[in-house]
């Protein structure tokens, strides 16, 4: 297909008929709103909506896909013959992004999307393009400050070249990508690479040695961006920042682990001229983001949570701020992939069993065909290993029969797929009730 190149990037960002290839994804809805903010003419099709068809994209300059569109969709097809270019989601992102004054990029295994939220807030007065990888997070803004999530999946980051680069932590995850550990680093070490300025987590050796020329956070006494003092309300962090800035910093967020997102926020907003007179009442105002220990409601005399994780060291901190608050937790954990569950199966249970009950739900498969051997049948075999209370159930109302029942006093509907649909459904058989 006609290649999208740095050649032509400048032509073909503004003025334009551009078709998005599915865009009920959302970042490719986020930057379908980019590119009308821009004077461009945009369309879309998605299997979920309308579907696909060859007309969609007759007329158009451009046509921009997914990596989850196959190469033989109708309407990539007709592009290629219709001469038309295609160009890739990311690879899009970065061209796009080129054509802002100041580019910060939030990269990581864990805490991206809220980091980034975290920022966005910070430059809310100064009118910045966020573009953060939750519903409803993104926004159209001016020009000057482009502030974007990094996705290591499929080395999607390495398309952009930011001013401010953030490297919040690095672990093995994506193994349906990334052969090994080493293969996933080097991707990392390239996204330094790409940055003119590089903020990493000091507390992580994995990122201290990414490249020598950081900028580190953390709570480490040679951090630069460092954490003391720190105290718990409610779960809620304060703590005093020292370093290159000194401030009293308070968080409306729960948990240990919003301290370094915290960190990170600070240190990217400074190194972007951003006063903490500016920045720390934006801090203290963030609420957080959809599906990051989001409270759903009460039901069945249980608070009942979603959240996002689906690697270990996400569920372990989840479960770790939860039980700072409620005196006893229940999981509802939704595996995410064959390869993820297979690869992290002794991580998944030992993270899981941190809770005082834990349900698994069947695995969401999103792009991948089912692996033999492999289900959460297999982990509940693990956890039941390690403690009692771990059951397993093949459809969502099994789940929910079996939560009403139970005696925890918090709930959370825990994964990367469509989990948070039960968790509403949870809620919802309360007030039917």
């Amino acid at each position: 297909m006609p290649a999208f190149t740095a050649l032509t990037a400048s032509a073909y960002i503004d003025y334009m008929k551009i078709h998005f290839v599915g865009i009920s994804g959302v970042s490719m809805r986020a930057l379908a709103d980019f590119a009308a903010s821009r004077g461009n003419t945009v369309s879309g099709s998605d299997s979920l909506l309308c579907g696909h068809d060859p007309k969609n994209v007759e007329g158009c300059d451009l046509v921009v896909y997914t990596n989850a569109v196959k190469k033989d969709n109708c309407e990539l097809v007709r592009a290629k013959e219709l001469g038309i270019p295609t160009i890739e989601r990311a690879e899009y992102l970065g061209e796009l992004s080129k054509t802002y004054g100041k580019v910060v990029a939030v990269a990581g295994c864990h805490g991206k999307s809220t980091t980034t939220a975290m920022l966005g807030s910070c430059f809310s007065g100064r009118n910045a393009t966020v573009h953060v990888g939750v519903a409803n997070g993104s926004r159209v803004g001016g020009d000057k400050f482009f502030i974007t999530e990094a996705c290591e999946y499929r080395a999607s980051f390495l398309h952009l070249s930011p001013d401010v680069g953030v490297v919040l932590n690095v672990q093995y995850d994506h193994p349906d990508y990334y052969k090994d550990y080493d293969s996933l680093k080097r991707a990392y070490r390239s996204f330094c690479d790409n940055c003119k300025t590089v903020i990493v987590n000091g507390d992580d050796e994995e990122c201290t040695v990414l490249t020598d020329k950081a900028i580190t956070f953390g709570v480490g006494k040679n951090c630069d961006y460092r954490a003391v003092d720190i105290r718990s309300e409610n779960g809620c962090r304060s703590f005093t920042l020292v370093g290159k800035k000194h401030a009293r910093v308070r968080l409306s967020v729960v948990g240990e682990h919003n301290v370094y997102n915290a960190l990170a926020t600070i240190a990217a907003a400074s190194e972007c001229g951003m006063s903490l007179t500016e920045c720390l009442p934006a801090l203290n105002k963030f609420r957080g983001i959809p599906r990051r220990f989001e409270r759903k409601g009460i039901a069945f005399g249980k608070t009942v949570f979603t959240d996002y994780a689906h690697h270990p060291t996400e569920i372990a901190a989840t479960i770790s701020s939860a039980k700072e608050i409620f005196p006893s937790v229940a999981v509802v954990f939704q595996p995410h992939t064959y390869t993820r569950t297979e690869s992290l199966m002794d991580g998944f249970a030992d993270a899981l069993s941190q809770a005082d009950t834990v349900v698994l739900a069947p695995i969401f498969s999103a792009r991948e065909a089912q692996t033999e051997g492999v289900s959460s049948h297999t982990l509940c075999r693990k956890i039941v290993e390690k403690k009692d209370k771990a059951y397993c159930f093949d459809t969502f109302t099994e789940i929910i029969e079996y939560c009403k029942a139970l005696n925890e006093k918090a709930v959370i509907f825990m994964g990367a797929g469509d989990i948070n649909k039960a968790a509403d459904l949870l809620v919802a058989a309360d007030l039917c009730d």
